[in-house]
């Protein structure tokens, strides 16, 4: 019944983003002509039957129509501006291709930004409902967590995050998950009977987290639940790996199994290219005044270059010249061997929020993340890319772990996760678990995720 519910409510809101567009349509329209008169043309009838099918196609494929529990506004906010570009894309295609002279190219682009504005605005409002109804007790779940200790991360994220309307009705798992949530949620032992609780009591999903596997242990449960209608979900670290990583490769007539440990999506991987290119050369063009107002600021208030390079590790150990705007004093290499003691960063990295190298305006520089500006540059260069793993220096990667290695397996970034997450406030290790998880789980949509929250960070200049 709860899924026949849902069906029934993504379709009907998957009409909704059909009349969404025949609005922004006409509205746009209207716009760029200033009346209605193009309605009287017959031809307008298959614009609208083009977008009713686009529409509703796209908005399916993209799964917009689906209320996600745990979504983010800014994947919600990818996902609109993909089915818009591809759709309004369709449409000049069926415009010229059916030559609506009356129509043109110019009234899309208003199309474009009026059906984005209603699109989002529209999913937000959705959202918030059906976040402030879970908040409220309605359309929640009712889940049974099982698993060790690793599943602590998510039950912290059911309790914190209660919009998403899990309820735990019970937690199955060792002694560690009974000390810290007994006394919040009824709490029982691996070796209960499934099939009986399952029988008992009214579930929608079983989740399963843990970081071993036991295959027939796992089929028992997928068994289990299936023969009584129960959601069956779980997660395993090996899920990392394998995500988008593993395909068949054939060397004549043998099959082998290859994992790959960078992302490869080549279409994808492309296009992110084509867009680290076009988007660092209209920034570099937009932002020309503000490297020069920088530019001046820095040559009258300290002595010394504009512009500091630096060595840099890059894609596989290539070394490569990193730029940004100067922010500290000219011998700030010198000096730093003095400040060694008080770096407040573990591993090989050097980090000190109140460093005495840094000039008053590189101070405003770092904040706000204007230094890294001139490394646009180096995207152009094909050396860097705008989202990645930072680059080291040399001397740190002497004194990386081996499994940290595997951080420049990808082009490095002006910003990642990192950047976004806290910066100095997280730890060495806690900083490259989180760069190859990046690496895991790499897509589009992470770049621009990240790319929104970037923006963000500096609009707060809160970094150091």
């Amino acid at each position: 019944m709860l899924r026949q519910k849902e069906s029934v409510v993504n379709n009907f809101l998957a009409i909704i983003e059909v009349l969404i567009g025949w609005v922004s349509f006409n509205l746009s329209l209207f716009l760029y002509f200033g009346h209605f008169s193009f309605l009287r043309y017959k031809d307008s009838v298959i614009l609208h039957l083009i977008i009713a099918f686009v529409w509703f196609t796209l908005g399916k494929y993209f799964r917009l129509a689906q209320i996600h529990r745990s979504r983010p506004y800014s994947a919600i906010f990818f996902n609109c501006v993909s089915l818009v570009g591809i759709g309004v894309g369709i449409l000049g295609l069926a415009v010229l291709g059916f030559d609506l002279y009356y129509v043109g190219i110019d009234p899309l682009i208003y199309f474009a930004g009026v059906n984005l504005l209603l699109m989002f605005s529209f999913k937000v409002l959705i959202y918030s409902f059906f976040k402030r109804a879970r908040l409220h007790g309605r359309n929640s779940r009712s889940i049974i967590i099982m698993g060790d200790h690793s599943a602590s991360s998510f039950i912290d994220q059911v309790i914190k995050y209660k919009e998403w309307g899990y309820k735990i009705t019970a937690i199955i798992g060792d002694e560690k998950l009974k000390e810290k949530y007994g006394n919040q949620f009824t709490w029982l032992s691996m070796d209960s009977d499934i099939d009986q609780i399952l029988e008992q009591k009214t579930i929608d999903e079983l989740i399963l987290i843990e970081d071993g596997m036991n295959v027939e242990a796992i089929e028992r449960l997928i068994f289990s639940c299936s023969e009584v209608g129960v959601t069956f979900r779980m997660y395993s670290p090996l899920f990392n790996k394998l995500k988008s990583k593993a395909h068949i490769h054939h060397y004549s007539t043998m099959p082998l199994l290859t994992i790959a440990n960078t992302p490869m999506d080549y279409l994808a991987m492309r296009i992110k290219a084509v867009a680290d290119f076009m988007t660092s050369f209209t920034i570099i063009i937009l932002a020309s005044p503000v490297f020069v107002i920088i530019s001046l600021l820095i040559m009258f208030t300290s002595k010394g270059p504009v512009f500091f390079k630096q060595k840099r590790v890059g894609l596989r150990g290539r070394k490569f010249y990193a730029y940004k705007f100067r922010t500290m004093v000219t011998n700030a290499e010198e000096l730093k061997k003095k400040l060694m003691e008080d770096n407040e960063m573990d591993g090989p990295v050097f980090k000190m929020k109140n460093d005495p190298r840094i000039t008053s305006i590189g101070k405003f520089l770092r904040k706000t993340s204007l230094d890294e500006l001139p490394q646009f540059f180096n995207v152009l260069l094909g050396d860097m890319s705008i989202v990645g793993p930072r680059p080291p220096v040399p001397q740190e990667v002497k004194e990386y772990e081996r499994w940290q290695l595997r951080r420049l397996s990808m082009k490095p970034g002006i910003t990642c996760t990192w950047q976004v997450s806290g910066r100095n406030n997280i730890s060495f290790e806690e900083w490259m678990k989180m760069d190859l998880d990046y690496i895991d789980n790499w897509s589009l949509k992470l770049d621009f995720v990240i790319f929104l929250k970037t923006i963000r960070t500096m609009v707060r200049a809160d970094g150091h």
